[in-house]
C-alpha cells in the first residue's frame, strides 16, 4: 500500500521549500526504514508519497544468557544455578540452547518479539522530524509552542485508506487537503494516496516542482515567441517563480521605452529582483519593452495593471539613480570608502583597496607583468570598491562591480581597467567563468587572497556549513584562476605572517577542488608538497591522475611500497658509502640513483628504478647483521624515497582491485 503525508501550511518563503522537503524526506525514510519515491513541494505544502509501503512490525531475537555450561549441568543433569535461571526467565528446560561466548560455552534461552512499527515510531517522533528541519528563520503561531518556517495549517496522512493519526502540538491529521487559495473551495477529501496528484491539480495546485518549472519554462517560450523574441533573466528566477506559485499563469506586460536607455543588466535584474518578472529581447539581442510574469490567479486587467503600475515607480527610480550616479567619476568616490567598513577587526574598505593595489602589484611582478599593464592594474584597483557608494549599487548590491564597469567606461577609464571593475569578482560560482583579461585575473586573485588572508586573521575562519564570508568560494576562485592560467604562484611569499589556520584551510580546500582527480591522488601529493604553492599541487595531481592506470605508474607504486616498508619510522638517514657496498644490485641500484639525482626527472622515469629495486629486494640482505652493512643499506632505499617524494607520497595511492573469475 501507499503511504500519503502532507504538511499545510501558510505561504513559505521560495527558498526553504526544496530544502526544507529534503530534509522531510531523509528524516522520513529513517524512521519508516523505506525509501521515498515521490516528493512534492508548493509555496503551501510539503507532501512524499512511498509506494509499496507495508505497516509490519519487525521480529526481533534476543539471546538471554545463563550460567556456564559446565556449572548448568552436572553429570548431565540440570543444577540449581540453571533452574533458578529458567525460573527468573520463566523458561522451560525444552527451550535451553548451548552456545559459545568468549570462548567458553554457555546455555541460554532464545527469546522472539515484535519491535514496534513504522507507523508507531512515525507518531512517537513526527514533531522531532518537524522541528529538525533546517529553516532561516521559525515561528510560533499558538500555544503549542511549537514552531515551523510558517504556520501549520492542516496535515494530510494516509496508509491505504486510513487515516494516520499523526499530530503536531494541537494539529491533528486527517484525510483532506485544501488546493489553490484562491481558485479552490473548501477542503478536498483524499481517498487514498494514489488519487493525490489529480485531486490537487483539480483544485488548481501542480504539486510537483519539476512539473511547475517545465511548465513555466514551456510558456516563457510559447508567450516569447508571440512577441518574436528570446525571454532574458538572472541566473535561478524559473526556479524561484516556480516556488512562488501552486498554478502558474502567464501575464505579459509593456513598460515605457524610455527604460531601455539602462543598462541591459540593470533591467534585467530591477525586473528579476524586485518583481521576479522576465525580460525579453529581441532577435538582434537587445531588449525590448516587453515582460513576462507569472501570476498564481487568473489574469487580468488589473492584475496586468498593477504589475505594470509597481514596475513603473521601480524603473523610474533606477533611471534616476543611473543618471545621478552618471555625474560623479569614480575616482572622486575613492576617499569617501574611509567611512565604508569592510570587517570591524580588519578596517574600511578604503584600507582594503589599498591593500589590493599592494597586493596585485606583487602578484604581477611575480608573474612577470610589463610595466604599463601593471599600471593599468593599479588603477583597476584603486576604482574596484569605489561603487560600492554609487546609488544604483545600494539600491541593487548584486550589481556591484557591473556598475563600476559602466560608469569606468562613461568615464573614458581604460576597456581592461573597466572590465577588470567588474570580472575581478568572477567566478562566484563553480559553473561562472574565470575572469577572461590578465588584470581581471590578477586582480581577482588579489580580491580574493585578501578576504582570506584578513578574514582568517580577524577569526572569521568557516565551521561546519557555516561560511558567511564565502572564504570556500574565495578559494576556489583563486584555484580556478590559477589552475586555468597556469599562474605559479608562491602564497607563502606573496602574504607574509600568515594566520594561524590560513595553511590548514588552503590545503583542506585544494582537496575539495581538485577531488574529481581522486582523493587519493590528492592526498599523495600534498603529502609532500607545499600546499601554499596550489599550481604545482594542481599540476602534479592532474598528471598523476591521468597516468594512474597505466602498467607503468602502477610499477612505480609497487616499487615505492616496496621500499617505504622496510624502511624504519623516522628514518632519515641519507648518507650513503660507496665502499661499504658488497653485492653487484646495491652498486647498480645506487648508479641509477645518482644519475636520476643529477638530471630533471619526470614522474615516468622513476620507472627506470623497478628492475633495479625488484632486484636489489630479491639478492640483497637489507636488515643485514653488520650494522654499517645494515644502515648503509637503509641510507639508500631512504634516498630513493626521496627522488619519489619529490612527487608524492605514493604509498597513499589506491588502485581498485578486481576479482578474477
Amino acid at each position: 500500500m501507499k503511504l500519503l503525508l502532507e504538511i499545510g501550511t501558510e505561504e513559505l518563503p521560495a527558498n526553504v521549500i526544496n530544502q526544507a522537503l529534503k530534509s522531510l524526506k531523509e528524516s522520513l525514510e529513517k524512521v519508516l526504514g523505506v525509501g521515498i519515491q515521490k516528493t512534492y513541494g508548493t509555496p503551501r505544502r510539503l507532501a512524499v508519497i512511498t509506494e509499496d509501503f507495508e505497516d509490519k512490525p519487525e521480529e526481533k531475537e534476543e539471546l538471554i544468557y545463563g550460567p556456564p555450561l559446565g556449572i548448568a549441568y552436572k553429570e548431565g543433569k540440570p543444577t540449581k544455578a540453571l533452574l533458578g535461571f529458567l525460573e527468573r526467565v520463566k523458561a522451560s528446560l525444552d527451550e535451553v540452547l548451548e552456545v559459545e561466548r568468549g570462548g567458553g560455552k554457555y546455555v541460554a534461552i532464545k527469546r522472539v518479539y515484535k519491535d514496534k512499527s513504522p507507523l508507531e515510531r512515525l507518531k512517537e517522533e513526527f514533531e522531532s522530524i518537524l522541528l529538525s528541519i533546517p529553516l532561516p528563520k521559525r515561528m510560533r503561531w499558538d500555544s503549542s509552542s511549537l514552531s515551523f518556517s510558517r504556520p501549520i495549517r492542516w496535515i494530510c496522512a494516509l496508509y491505504g485508506d486510513k487515516v494516520v493519526h499523526l499530530s503536531f502540538g494541537k494539529l491533528k491529521a486527517s484525510n483532506l487537503t485544501f488546493g489553490h487559495r484562491f481558485l479552490s473551495k473548501g477542503p478536498i477529501l483524499i481517498k487514498d494516496a494514489e488519487e493525490y496528484e489529480e485531486k490537487l491539480k483539480e483544485g488548481f495546485v501542480i504539486p510537483s516542482f519539476d512539473e511547475r518549472l517545465s511548465l513555466i519554462l514551456e510558456m516563457l517560450r510559447e508567450e516569447s515567441y508571440a512577441l518574436e523574441s528570446t525571454p532574458r533573466y538572472t541566473e535561478g528566477l524559473p526556479e524561484e517563480v516556480a516556488n512562488l506559485l501552486e498554478f502558474p499563469f502567464p501575464v505579459v506586460g509593456k513598460f515605457e521605452e524610455k527604460y531601455l536607455e539602462l543598462p541591459e543588466k540593470v533591467l534585467i535584474t530591477v525586473l528579476a529582483h524586485h518583481q521576479r518578472f522576465f525580460c525579453l529581447a529581441n532577435k538582434e539581442g537587445k531588449l525590448i519593452p516587453y515582460f513576462i510574469a507569472f501570476s498564481n490567479n487568473k489574469p487580468n486587467e488589473k492584475i496586468l495593471e498593477g504589475y505594470q503600475k509597481v514596475l513603473r515607480a521601480r524603473l523610474e527610480d533606477a533611471l534616476f539613480f543611473y543618471k545621478e550616479d552618471l555625474k560623479t567619476p569614480l575616482e572622486s568616490l575613492v576617499d569617501a570608502l574611509k567611512g565604508v567598513i569592510f570587517h570591524p577587526k580588519v578596517g574600511s574598505m578604503w584600507e582594503k583597496t589599498q591593500r589590493l593595489i599592494s597586493l596585485s602589484e606583487k602578484i604581477a611582478m611575480m608573474l612577470g607583468f610589463d610595466q604599463k599593464t601593471i599600471e593599468k592594474l593599479k588603477r583597476a584597483a584603486l576604482l574596484s570598491k569605489a561603487d560600492i557608494l554609487t546609488n544604483m549599487v545600494k539600491e541593487l548590491d548584486e550589481l556591484q562591480g557591473y556598475m563600476g564597469m559602466v560608469y569606468a567606461k562613461a568615464w573614458r577609464e581604460d576597456e581592461e581597467v573597466a572590465r577588470a571593475i567588474y570580472e575581478h569578482y568572477l567566478p562566484r560560482t563553480p559553473s561562472e567563468e574565470v575572469p577572461k583579461s590578465p588584470i581581471s585575473q590578477v586582480l581577482s586573485i588579489a580580491d580574493k587572497l585578501d578576504n582570506l588572508y584578513t578574514l582568517i586573521k580577524a577569526g572569521e575562519m568557516p565551521s561546519g556549513s557555516s561560511d558567511p564570508y564565502g572564504l570556500r568560494r574565495n578559494a576556489y576562485g583563486v584555484f580556478a584562476i590559477i589552475h586555468k592560467n597556469r599562474y605559479n604562484l608562491d602564497l607563502r611569499k606573496l602574504l607574509e605572517d600568515l594566520p594561524e589556520g590560513f595553511e590548514e584551510f588552503i590545503r583542506s580546500r585544494l582537496e575539495a577542488y581538485l577531488e574529481p582527480y581522486g582523493y587519493d591522488v590528492v592526498r599523495a601529493v600534498l603529502e609532500v608538497k607545499d600546499p601554499l604553492k596550489p599550481y604545482e599541487i594542481i599540476k602534479l595531481t592532474e598528471e598523476l591522475a591521468n597516468l594512474k592506470e597505466s602498467q607503468k605508474f602502477k610499477d612505480i607504486v609497487e616499487a615505492y611500497k616496496r621500499v617505504v616498508k622496510i624502511l624504519p619510522a623516522g628514518w632519515e638517514d641519507s648518507f650513503v658509502e660507496e665502499e661499504l657496498m658488497q653485492e653487484e644490485e646495491e652498486k647498480a641500484l645506487w648508479e641509477e640513483v645518482k644519475k636520476l639525482e643529477t638530471e630533471r626527472v619526470g614522474v615516468l622515469d622513476l620507472w627506470d628504478l623497478k628492475k633495479n629495486i625488484d632486484l636489489f629486494f630479491d639478492r640483497v640482505l637489507v636488515m643485514d647483521k653488520d650494522p654499517s652493512l645494515r644502515r648503509n643499506r637503509l641510507a639508500l632505499l631512504y634516498r630513493i624515497k626521496k627522488l619519489f617524494n619529490q612527487f608524492a607520497d605514493f604509498e597513499k595511492i589506491v588502485f581498485e582491485q578486481t576479482l578474477e573469475v
